[in-house]
């Protein structure tokens, strides 16, 4: 454990070599957060140029440094599921396998059955235990120096949050018919001048429900890199000895944080997803 934070900080701090004293700190926090057409994996070295320009409508089809993150976040969970899916006499063959079929479980029993109720958590659980995965790959991998996290970007959160608007929605009018499903909205029993006000309302409820997904995933991906960058930042701009140490341990302490947080907010993203398809589908309670 002691190796690993030392190998940590020597990476960090070989991160900010790239920050001249003269340099506005701003710009080098944007320069990693924002979304490009390089990558800088190696600070100091040139930056891997991205295919893009294949316009199609108006819009670049091309790879961005967020969608090659989104690529091989992919392509690391496809590789380490299958890797930790092998059973052996119905139990793991690995640690990790154990690991990832205590979440599995966990999700499950704790999260979707809760919320989407006993009968129908069998044929959501892939959905959400994909969107778990998914999210938690992007977290994670943005924690590895001279990755991104693509989280941190609206865009994402946003197509994310309009995919489970959309689902939410559509389960709720298949099971219970269009008319019923938005007429279930509204509580029973309420005047009629009183409908003039609840109906703008609750639909109004329907899109700040996807709002919500949208920015506290970006947000609280977007906050706890932007804290980090800003502590590795200050340690160039200071150029102090003395300062350095408190910097680089504050900053080790908030890149732990951030682990968690990636967790807590692949967790909390499926959490609320599960609730809002729980309360699609029985409208009833």
């Amino acid at each position: 454990m002691k190796k690993t934070f030392f190998l940590l900080s020597i990476v960090l701090l070989f991160s900010v070599s790239t920050v001249s004293a003269g340099e506005n700190l701003g710009d080098f926090i944007l320069h990693h957060v924002t979304n490009s057409h390089s990558w800088s994996i190696i600070p100091g070295m040139e930056a891997i140029p991205l295919p893009h320009g294949w316009m199609v409508g108006g819009i670049d089809m091309g790879i961005s440094l967020h969608v090659l993150m989104i690529l091989l976040a992919a392509v690391l969970l496809l590789l380490i599921l299958q890797f930790t899916g092998s059973y052996r006499n119905d139990l793991p063959k690995s640690r990790w396998g154990h690991a990832i079929e205590a979440i599995v479980i966990y999700m499950r029993d704790e999260v979707i059955i809760p919320n989407v109720g006993k009968k129908d958590a069998k044929a959501w659980t892939p959905f959400f235990l994909t969107v778990f995965f998914f999210i938690l790959g992007i977290n994670l991998i943005g924690l590895i120096p001279g990755f991104v996290t693509a989280t941190g970007n609206i865009n994402l959160t946003a197509a994310l949050a309009i995919m489970i608007f959309i689902v939410f929605n559509l389960s709720g009018i298949m099971r219970n018919g269009p008319i019923h499903y938005f007429t279930n909205l509204i509580p029973k029993g309420i005047p009629i001048p009183v409908l003039f006000i609840m109906v703008p309302i609750e639909l109004l409820g329907l899109l700040t429900k996807a709002f919500a997904l949208a920015i506290r995933l970006f947000a609280n991906m977007s906050a706890g890199h932007i804290i980090i960058l800003s502590l590795l930042g200050l340690i160039s701009i200071f150029d102090s000895y003395f300062l350095a140490p408190g910097f680089m341990g504050f900053t080790l302490f908030i890149y732990l944080i951030e682990i968690l947080v990636a967790f807590l907010q692949a967790y909390v993203f499926v959490l609320l997803s599960s609730l809002f398809v729980g309360m699609a589908l029985h409208q009833e309670h």
